[in-house]
């Protein structure tokens, strides 16, 4: 009997009631709260003394954000017209940019090994 007292202590202390989910009033304020203590040269945002409608605003912005970043969900328009599949083959899928500095490595490399057997035949 002892057993199963000291087992079903042990199951309350471990049974906990998930957290509360903060109301949006609870929500702004904590992360006004975030925003105002954000470090800023020697000091910290709130030294500036912005208006609290401007805070407010960018505190709504940060929640929308993160909101869209975890919950957001894309569902396919039925009224959008089809695309067509890509056909393979058709482009290389890497950006300008990626090409252009890959080119310039390549480049920087060349020319170190080019320099570097110049040395050595000059010695």
């Amino acid at each position: 009997m002892t057993v199963i007292l000291v087992l079903a202590a042990a199951l309350a202390l471990h049974v906990q009631e998930p957290p509360a989910v903060p109301t949006p009033e609870q929500l702004e304020a904590e992360v006004l709260e975030n925003v105002k203590r954000q470090p800023l040269a020697d000091g910290t945002v709130a030294d500036l003394g912005l208006p609290d409608e401007f805070l407010r605003r960018v505190a709504d912005r940060i929640v929308r954000s993160s909101y869209e970043e975890r919950y957001r969900i894309v569902v396919r328009d039925p009224a959008a017209p089809a695309r067509e599949p890509e056909t393979p083959g058709g482009g290389s899928g890497l950006s300008p940019v990626v090409l252009g500095v890959a080119a310039l490595a390549l480049a920087s490399i060349a020319w170190i090994v080019v320099s570097r057997r110049k040395a050595r035949a000059s010695v």
